[in-house]
């Protein structure tokens, strides 16, 4: 984005800078304040006594500190900006970023998986998988193997001078031949085991209502599993569209608003894939590469949209637990008492007019 900035006409610069930063600090905005609702949400016992709500406390706070961190790569676009802070917001800052928001991810996949595995019966192995104790240790694994993951990143990227703009800089990474073909391995991880946890725990939960609808409808367990899935199918529809290409995920994700990373991650994925070093006058590249990247922290800020908003039973809590529902709800009610107060005790000449109709027509009858 800063090269495209920098190519720009003087009056161009200007609108797109604005634009850019507007529309990263109106996300991050957004997102800060529904990560900040969920947080207050899952820091509740009630919630935390599942793996599933522990997830989704710590997704909630990887959402926040990748948000943070994207708002902060904002400063790459001062003029005045040194080589030092440069190097920080490239090397660390950018680097963080991704990695928080891999981390968001695969516990997404996880989440997905998790929840799955509460539909079954109480089973040993089962019960130490979805046990409270086992989800920190869950959560470790995915930091550690994610942080591994990105260390050839933070090692590759580098501040080098701005070829067409004299005394700045940009930030880059550049891959050995080795190190690429690692990272598009990687690339593909980050995006195909997420996406086969979520399918595995939807076969799952259709496979463990199918028994029970068998069992008790004394029925072939295929037929009921047809028929689940003919009820539950929209289930799929989210981790499969990932697969195909982007103009069809475009035309859907205005439909379902469940589509979550998988639809968010894949035009980011393929710009990468396809476009290892893009030319400066390719300006169009350029910013549909930028789109791509912004696309790809909207899960993250719609957090308590997506997860409370639409569960009942975390929005009854958000409501009545959590300090930020409870501000809320103090606030809509006080306001509702001011209304009614001055409802009560406006002046005679001040009286709603049907009300006055009223007062005359009772007056006339007596």
């Amino acid at each position: 984005m800063k090269t495209d900035i920098r190519t720009s006409s003087s009056y161009q610069e200007q609108i797109m800078t604005f634009a850019y930063a507007f529309s990263v600090t109106m996300m991050v905005a957004v997102g800060f304040a529904s990560n900040i609702f969920s947080i207050d949400t899952f820091r509740h016992v009630q919630l935390r006594q599942t793996t599933v709500g522990i997830h989704l406390l710590v997704y909630s706070c990887c959402s926040l500190f990748g948000l943070l961190m994207l708002e902060c790569r904002l400063f790459q676009l001062l003029d005045s900006l040194t080589y030092i802070p440069f190097f920080i917001i490239c090397n660390v800052v950018s680097g963080l970023a991704s990695i928080f928001t891999r981390i968001c991810l695969w516990t997404n996949g996880l989440i997905a998986l998790q929840r799955s595995l509460h539909s079954f019966e109480h089973i040993r192995l089962l019960n130490n998988i979805r046990s409270r104790a086992a989800a920190p240790k869950q959560l470790l694994v995915i930091v550690i193997c994610i942080f591994l993951m990105h260390v050839h990143e933070l090692i590759c990227r580098v501040t080098l001078p701005d070829p067409v703009a004299e005394g700045k800089f940009v930030c880059q990474i550049k891959y050995s031949t080795e190190l690429l073909t690692l990272n598009t391995i990687f690339i593909f991880l980050h995006l195909f085991v997420p996406f086969s946890l979520n399918i595995l725990a939807n076969c799952l939960i259709m496979a463990s209502i199918s028994h029970r609808r068998a069992t008790l409808h004394q029925t072939t367990y295929w037929s009921q599993w047809l028929k689940q899935f003919r009820r539950h199918g929209h289930l799929f529809l989210a981790p499969t569209l990932a697969m195909v290409p982007v103009q069809f995920l475009i035309f859907f994700s205005h439909n379902n608003l469940s589509f979550s990373f998988k639809i968010c991650t894949l035009p980011q994925m393929v710009l990468s894939l396809k476009f290892t070093c893009v030319d400066v006058t390719l300006k169009w590249l350029l910013r549909l590469n930028t789109s791509a990247n912004l696309i790809l922290y909207i899960p993250q800020a719609a957090t308590f949209f997506v997860v409370i908003c639409s569960s009942e039973a975390y929005f009854k809590v958000f409501k009545k637990k959590s300090l930020c529902g409870r501000v809320l709800r103090l606030n809509r009610n006080a306001k509702n008492k001011v209304l009614h107060f001055t409802g009560a005790h406006l002046p005679w000449n001040m009286t709603p007019h049907h009300e006055m109709k009223t007062n005359k027509g009772k007056n006339a009858e007596n």
